[in-house]
């Protein structure tokens, strides 16, 4: 339901390569542009090869183009990486086996949500560099990106990981059914590296009452979630 090249690129292409991009620190509108051409072109290459496996994916890595220099040329591979990215998810099923870097879920399927939600998020991002509005997210869309904030972005906390309780938040979308998450601040170990006082979140039971409650649209809260700037009601 979402264009994975969204318009909000296209912004980039009348802007200053060194403007900053407010909502990624540290980022100028040439590294938006870059960042999402890179990972398309990646994630397009991974599920073509019907990739499994580490060594199957970093020989991938290995082989992906360093940035041009000519704007002109890195907006044709940004076409192409879009045009490749969904061409292999529409070559088979979903379910199709596949690597990601969420170990749950190794199908292509995951791929496509996390393309869809990253690539929907970096539109805005683009928007807001050029100093314009965010463009509405379609509520189906917006509700399903905070369900993958919840239980990918935020909940990839490890099983033995030491973890703290911080309280229960309500996230109620107006345009969607509501969300209660429980915050939790852990320490634990994840791809050979200790991760120390990070902050999680896990779902809460259905009958659990929340200490703090978010409302807004879905628009709203999806991009409050993904860390990006919203207006939300109190």
């Amino acid at each position: 339901n979402v264009r994975l090249d969204g318009h909000g690129a296209g912004w980039l292409i009348d802007l200053d390569r060194g403007t900053p991009v407010p909502t990624c620190p540290g980022w100028t509108a040439s590294h938006l542009l870059w960042h999402v051409t890179a990972t398309q072109l990646f994630w397009g290459s991974v599920i073509a090869a019907a990739s499994t496996t580490e060594e199957q994916v970093q020989a991938i890595e290995s082989h992906l183009p360093v940035q041009p220099t000519a704007r002109a040329e890195i907006l044709l591979r940004r076409e192409r990486a879009t045009e490749d990215l969904l061409a292999a998810l529409l070559t088979g099923p979903l379910d199709a086996p596949s690597w990601t870097w969420f170990g749950p879920d190794q199908s292509v399927g995951f791929s496509q949500r996390m393309q869809t939600h990253e690539t929907t998020i970096h539109r805005g991002d683009a928007e807001l560099t050029a100093g314009l509005p965010v463009s509405s997210i379609q509520p189906d869309v917006a509700a399903a990106g905070i369900d993958h904030v919840i239980d990918v972005m935020w909940n990839w906390i490890p099983d033995e990981a030491d973890r703290t309780p911080l309280g229960i938040v309500g996230l109620r979308p107006r345009d969607a059914a509501p969300r209660l998450v429980e915050l939790v601040r852990w320490t634990g170990r994840r791809w050979g590296r200790v991760f120390a006082d990070q902050i999680g979140a896990v779902r809460a039971p259905a009958d659990a009452q929340p200490t703090a409650v978010v409302e807004g649209s879905a628009h709203e809260l999806d991009l409050l979630v993904w860390s990006r700037p919203a207006h939300v009601a109190k």
